[in-house]
């Protein structure tokens, strides 16, 4: 497993008490953060956003905002090295948030035991607890072997997926009443991104 890619914050947002501590450990590691007045990498126009094709048949995409049952991916691929997104979750029950190829089932909520070309956060992660009004920053790592997914809950790297394979896709799941929101980059990161990575850039047959 590789190390996680340590994070960039803007000095002046509130930090919570573990958070802080994190990024107190990181400085005495050498981490270089973020100096006063940085700002996060522009978002790429045209921004990417939710598939009409690529959707489970009972998925409910409205302005980013994802409910109903199944799975619903990015129009775009992730075609560079670093990638970042963001999904807000807006109500508990079944979901999943991650990457896949584009040939993964899309009628239900995917994760790896069901799908092996899907690499996911689920609601049933053990020993992390993951409620609504919870922020899941994903970043897609594939300039290095083995190309990782790292999974940020308030700044902190809480899942770690190795050996991603293949040109994959953002992808959300929903079920038991579950409300995902995506972010691409179209408004203000909740949680800023990791150093080195941006909004994912849209594939030029995808414009």
């Amino acid at each position: 497993r590789g190390a996680a890619a340590p994070l960039s914050f803007r000095l002046g947002d509130p930090l919570c008490p573990p958070l802080a501590q994190a990024l107190g450990a990181a400085r005495v590691m050498g981490c270089c953060l973020g100096k006063g007045g940085d700002e996060l990498p522009p978002a790429f126009d045209p921004v990417i956003g939710l598939s009409e094709k690529l959707k489970g048949p009972s998925v409910l995409v409205e302005r980013g905002s994802i409910s109903g049952s199944g799975s619903v991916m990015g129009d775009s691929p992730v075609l560079q090295d670093k990638a970042f997104f963001e999904t807000t979750i807006h109500s508990a029950g079944r979901f999943a948030i991650g990457v896949a190829t584009r040939d993964a089932p899309l009628d239900d909520v995917l994760s790896q035991d069901k799908a092996a070309t899907a690499w996911t956060l689920t609601n049933s992660l053990q020993g992390s607890s993951l409620c609504a009004g919870d922020t899941i920053g994903v970043a897609l790592d594939q300039g290095d072997y083995p190309v990782q997914v790292y999974f940020y809950k308030g700044g902190q790297v809480i899942h770690q997926v190795s050996g991603i394979r293949g040109e994959v896709l953002p992808v959300f799941s929903v079920a038991d009443g579950a409300v995902l929101e995506a972010n691409f980059g179209g408004k203000d990161y909740t949680q800023g991104m990791p150093a080195g990575f941006q909004g994912i850039i849209k594939a030029q047959g995808m414009m």
